[in-house]
Formats: structure tokens, sequence, C-alpha cells
């Protein structure tokens, strides 16, 4: 059976970091396994687990190394795992969360500090650019939504919208229509949010306004200068669970 791992670590953080991967393997039809890295005790998480009625792993190493193996499994589907930093203000991602979802094609979801995750997800928010690789990375993304019931609301930002028509009313729509059928065929039906402006700010206001159970972000697997600025930026300010897709 596949199963969805719950990365935990002994903090209070632990119970919504599970939360989220109980709703996660339940919109994948997954079972759930939560797994800790030993540090300092591990009393926490056995007590949130044992709670949650779900079977906990230990394992003793660096967190990144390990998590990014136990993510490899072939029957392992995702990894949810915490953000770090507070839950007022920017909280840049730590060093695990952004080392494992460089190394796998497999959906990191992050979950931010003192979220209440849905029990059940409904709706995910998928920022997506006009480039082809981000448009295909985060095809999947869309095309697994809706196996799992969801419903995916696009979000594509851009500095002005292209002139199809005369009439200034119709051309959003337009190109809606023209850029779904690009990116996204057969998925031109998907709710489409066309922004204009900084493409950071934009998501973290059109997730504001609608107000999804999960962000799709595009993270690439690479360290050319200022790729992934956008994903960091919308990581470290989402009030919403974000997942990371693998862009190569």
């Amino acid at each position: 059976m596949r199963r969805v791992l719950a990365a935990l670590d002994n903090s209070a953080a632990a119970r919504p970091v599970l939360a989220m991967g109980r709703a996660v393997a339940a919109a994948l039809g997954a079972g759930v396994e939560a797994v800790h890295v030993l540090e300092n005790g591990h009393e926490t998480v056995a007590a949130s687990a044992d709670a949650a009625g779900v079977a906990l792993r230990t394992l003793a190493g660096d967190p990144a190394e390990l998590l990014t193996a136990a993510l490899a499994e072939p029957e392992v589907a995702a990894l949810v795992l915490g953000q770090r930093g507070m839950a007022a203000g920017p909280r840049p991602a730590g060093h695990v969360v952004l080392t494992v979802a460089g190394r796998t094609d497999k959906p990191v979801v992050v979950v931010p500090p003192g979220v209440e995750p849905a029990e059940r997800l409904s709706t995910v928010l998928v920022a997506m650019e006009g480039t082809p690789g981000k448009a295909r990375a985060l095809r999947r993304t869309i095309e697994l939504s809706h196996e799992a019931g969801l419903e995916p609301i696009v979000v594509h930002v851009d500095e002005e919208v292209p002139s199809f028509t005369d009439q200034v009313q119709h051309e959003a729509d337009a190109y809606a229509r023209e850029f779904l059928s690009r990116s996204v065929s057969g998925l031109e039906r998907a709710r489409f949010e066309l922004r204009i402006g900084v493409p950071a700010d934009e998501v973290l206001a059109a997730v504001a306004s609608l107000r999804p159970d999960l962000v799709a972000v595009g993270w690439p697997h690479s360290s050319v200068p200022g790729r992934g600025d956008v994903a960091r930026e919308i990581l470290a300010r989402s009030p919403a669970p974000v997942v990371l897709v693998a862009v190569v």
C-alpha cells in the first residue's frame, strides 16, 4: 500500500504535521506513517503518533539524508514536514526542507508553524509560470488533484495581459483559455486566476483571498542563482501548507 510520510520533531509542531500527513494520505488513498530522526528524545513524538493511531519509525543520523532515503522508497508517495521558524513574520525554510525537496521528484509538503490543516483537503492553488518546464511539472499536480477529488485553482501571474480582442473585458478570458490549452492540455475547465504584478506577492494575495487548503509551487533542481526565488518567497510567507513540485 502507498504511504505518506509525516516527519515529526519532538515538539508541539508535530501535531499539525501529523494532521496534514493524514489529510494528504486520505486524498491520495494512501496510508500514513510517522517518522522521527532522533535528536533529543522522542517522548512528545511518540505520544502524538500514539494518540493519532499512527505507526512511528525512528531513525538516527543526518535528517536530510535519512528523509531523502525514506522518500525514495517505492511505496512512499509524498513527504510532509514542518516549516522552520515562528508563526509570526517570514519563516525561511530550513536546510532539511530545501535539501530533501531538491533531491526528489515526489511531492514535499511543508506545514507552517501554528497552522490548523483541514481534515479533508478540497482545494489546491497551483502557482504556474509560463515556462514549458514549470508548466509540465505542475500539470501533473493538477492531474493528481483531479484524481484526489480536489479543486485546482491555477494562478498565473504576468506583467500584462496580451491583447486578443478589442474588448478589454474579454481579454483575460481569452488569455486564460490560450494559456491552459498550451500549458495544460485537456484541463481547460480548471478554475483560472490571472494576476498582474509581482509573482510572489500576487500568488500570496490569491492565497489570502481564496484560502486554499494547499498551495503548489515549482521547486527547481538547480543551483543557478535566482532560480527558485519566487518559490522561496511563497514558502516563507504562505499561511497555508505548500507542496513543492520538482522542476528539473
